[in-house]
């Protein structure tokens, strides 16, 4: 099971969004401030934090498109 909480503080704090900010499930996250360099930022966050491996073929833009899609990806791989 995925710690959403987690996950979305972590995505939080790589784009620079403030927790008091709505943060919509299928927003697309590019809009809010990600780009090739965070995203790598953010798996290293994500996999440091929650103990996690990502495999490289899900090392893509689609992954971490939206909320959404990046807590449906870290949740295959989550304890």
């Amino acid at each position: 099971m995925v710690d959403e909480d987690a996950v979305t503080a972590a995505i939080r704090k790589v784009c620079g969004i403030a927790p008091d900010a709505q943060l919509p499930p299928n927003a697309p996250l590019w809009e809010m401030g990600m780009d090739s360099m965070r995203v790598v930022e953010l798996v290293v966050l994500l996999e440091t934090e929650l103990d996690i491996t990502l495999p490289d073929e899900y090392l893509v833009g689609d992954t971490f498109a939206t909320v959404k899609s990046t807590l449906d990806v870290v949740g295959r791989f989550a304890n």
